[in-house]
């Protein structure tokens, strides 16, 4: 700990120079240590620890959401797919090597010393574009996985906006709660005082006693819900801060646009299925094989062995009817990758309308709250000052209190339902948060 003193013995006149000249050198001193002391509490405190005390951004969030996506890996294992098959495709050979060892020998039957060893090996050999095929099937395949990276950071865009927008309302709606409770509790004081004062029935406490409760209720409930829906943030995102500001602007855009992420990974899909279908109907037969060997023979017992190279290739004819099941496998695969293509473009167009039409109610939800809210705090204002003139009962100040506090909450919360309806429309047309 620094700590910093400054003490004479003698007190000298305010106008002394003297004096002067203490007080001024223990105020320098004293801006030096505090100083000091700031410049060590910001090199001392962890980094984390200042990092955590600002708010993450809506992108921030959703990247922190992504990295939690149980799915995250599956893009991730489409590439490597898509590597695998480029490598398989670079390869010298078509397929595996084998090693074929052959002997034979009349030892079992009538043994006059006839041997013969051959051995080989077995290379299977590419058909023409068989390669360019596979690597076409290779290419398709990574630009899936590209595809399907930012298909599932659009879905986690979609999914935190809706639980971040509930969070905010809940919030609204606790804070709302709590204003409420506030307010009727210093009626109720209020009431208290004047049936003390015999200016009120004890039937008029008893009534506000219950409105208090009543708020109570409501509050409970409030921050039950709140604090479900943090939990379930925490749980999504590993944050403990909620982003201060959700509010987005709606996109330019009014039509589904082909960059949308949604749509390209189902035609990325689509063209997997077609590289997949015509490498099958490339491949209707299997690759030839070359063999290349050797081959020592011995007539019988006493002769020498002969030696000669073995030179083969074989070649397999292929049969239509061999094919045939792979190929309707290909083109049944590509037909339903086709088709979900055009099922993802109807869908989204869907979703584009529903939420065009969510965001004009929405605006024009937030104009009729705003006026019914206007008319409900007059109203209350009229009725606590007949109630203070005693021109009114208790129950009409509770009654237009709680019209007043519907109408806030409605104008509240129609604010915020308007800010999910833009958040809707922009994840109908696939913006995601950066």
């Amino acid at each position: 700990m620094m700590t910093c003193t400054a003490s004479w013995r003698t007190p000298q006149p305010a106008c002394s120079p003297e004096y002067g000249t203490v007080v001024e050198l223990c105020a320098l001193t004293s801006a030096r240590c505090a100083w000091l002391l700031l410049i060590l509490l910001v090199l001392l405190c962890p980094p984390d620890v200042r990092a955590e005390s600002a708010p993450p951004t809506l992108g921030q969030a959703v990247q922190a959401a992504f990295e939690r996506y149980p799915e995250a890996g599956l893009a991730q294992v489409i590439n490597q797919q898509g590597a695998a098959i480029r490598q398989q495709a670079s390869a010298l050979l078509a397929g595996d090597p084998a090693l074929v060892l052959r002997h034979e020998s009349d030892a079992v039957t009538d043994d006059n010393g006839f041997r013969q060893w051959e051995g080989g090996l077995e290379m299977p050999l590419w058909l023409p574009g068989q390669r360019q095929r596979r690597s076409r099937v290779a290419d398709a395949t990574q630009d899936e996985g590209a595809a399907t990276l930012r298909l599932q950071r659009w879905e986690v865009a979609g999914e935190l906006r809706e639980l971040l927008w509930s969070l905010h309302i809940a919030a609204a709606e606790l804070e709302l709660a709590t204003r409420a409770l506030q307010a009727t509790g210093a009626l109720e004081r209020d009431v208290e005082r004047r049936v003390a004062a015999g200016e009120l029935a004890r039937m008029d406490l008893i009534l506000a006693q219950k409105e208090t409760l009543a708020r109570e209720i409501e509050r409970a409930a409030a921050a039950s819900q709140h604090s479900a829906l943090l939990m379930q943030y925490r749980a999504v995102t590993g944050l403990s801060a909620v982003p201060a500001e959700l509010s987005e602007t709606a996109a330019a855009a009014d039509d589904i646009v082909a960059e949308h992420p949604a749509l390209v990974a189902a035609r990325f899909a689509a063209e997997r299925n077609r590289a997949e279908r015509d490498q099958v109907r490339g491949e209707k037969r299997a690759s030839p094989v070359l063999t290349l060997g050797g081959k020592s023979e011995r007539p019988e017992s006493g002769l020498s062995y002969d030696n000669a190279v073995i030179l083969e290739v074989n070649v397999p004819l292929g049969t239509a009817g061999q094919a045939a099941p792979r190929t309707a496998a290909a083109e049944r695969s590509l037909a339903e990758a086709s088709a979900a293509l055009a099922r993802a473009r109807r869908d989204l167009e869907q979703d584009l309308n529903l939420a065009r039409t969510a965001r004009q109610q929405a605006q024009q939800a937030l104009q009729l709250a705003q006026r019914q809210q206007q008319l409900a705090a007059e109203g209350l204002r009229l009725a606590q000052r007949a109630f203070e003139l005693g021109e009114h009962s208790l129950f009409m100040v509770l009654e237009a209190r709680r019209q007043a506090l519907a109408s806030e909450r409605m104008l509240r919360v129609s604010e915020l339902e308007l800010g999910r309806a833009v958040a809707r429309y922009n994840q109908a047309l696939g913006v995601i948060p950066e």
